[in-house]
């Protein structure tokens, strides 16, 4: 690898991001039309079951959620598409969606020479959204759901920086330069593909913590607040989870985490065994 690929690359990066270009493929269509059915209040459980059947993977995963330790402690397994809806509720639903597609974003036929390096991405992206949403449902009254949304979506420009391996093979096979890119370029350009793909301003306002000039000023803890705590404390950078003004903000301690910590491990386990 030359001076002149990598600076090539960067110049790639930066015209991607200026002109508004940073795109990865759409969500699949089963996907889309529950997120548009969930956004209309007249829908039903029925209305859900019916566009489940369109993808069967899908709907065997619901299953298998449904009938997790998390959701069942009792062990009353269902095994109808329409009591797991039920058991699991429409917001989770949601993010079961969200999840099974992120996860086939990331097993691209085109990108397997980076195989292990986007199964390390993938998996380090679904516990910070397991552990971002336990945070937000034991220290604020922020919706969880959308914690674990922003959590499992933090990753994304790591993915997008991974799909330019076709163009540039040399760059991306090596560590440290696929390392020094992820560290300058894949917050914004997680921010602007969350934003492309039309999430709430709550959520893309996750993706490059950075960029917010208001958040010394805040007083009041917020979705980016949960997210950047929950990676400090998965070891995602040296800092000290304790002393970032974000858990402050969260009013978290070293008790409140260890209960944190056991939810957390719970719906990773759950989450680990439907989508695998």
């Amino acid at each position: 690898m030359s001076q002149d690929e990598l600076f090539g690359f960067l110049q790639s990066l930066a015209a991607d991001l200026n002109g508004k270009l940073v795109k990865l493929p759409s969500f699949p269509e089963v996907v889309m039309r529950i997120r548009a059915a969930l956004d209309d209040p007249e829908t039903t459980g029925e209305d859900i079951e019916t566009i489940l059947h369109m993808d069967a993977v899908l709907a065997s995963r619901m299953l298998i959620l449904a009938n997790s330790a998390y959701y069942n402690p009792g062990g009353n397994k269902v095994d109808s598409l329409n009591a797991a809806v039920s058991r699991i509720g429409f917001e989770q639903v949601r993010t079961a969606a969200i999840s099974y597609a992120v996860e086939q974003l990331y097993a691209s036929e085109d990108l397997k020479p980076l195989k292990h390096e986007l199964r390390k991405t993938w998996t380090a992206g679904l516990s910070l959204a397991a552990l971002s949403e336990a945070i937000a449902r034991k220290c604020t009254n922020l919706d969880a759901d959308s914690a674990f949304v922003a959590g499992l979506l933090n990753r994304i420009g790591v993915l997008y920086i991974f799909s330019k391996y076709k163009e540039y093979p040399t760059i991306l096979e090596s560590e440290d330069a696929r390392q020094e890119l992820i560290d300058e370029w894949s917050e914004p350009i997680g921010e602007s593909i969350v934003s492309n793909w039309d999430f709430p301003d709550e959520i893309v306002a996750t993706m490059n913590p950075a960029s917010d000039s208001k958040a010394s000023f805040r007083e009041e803890a917020n979705l980016a607040d949960v997210v950047t705590t929950a990676r400090l404390s998965l070891g995602g950078d040296e800092t000290d989870w304790h002393e970032s003004a974000g858990a402050k903000r969260l009013q978290l301690d070293t008790k409140r985490m260890a209960s944190i910590i056991d939810m957390y491990e719970q719906r990773l386990e759950s989450l680990t065994t439907a989508l695998h």
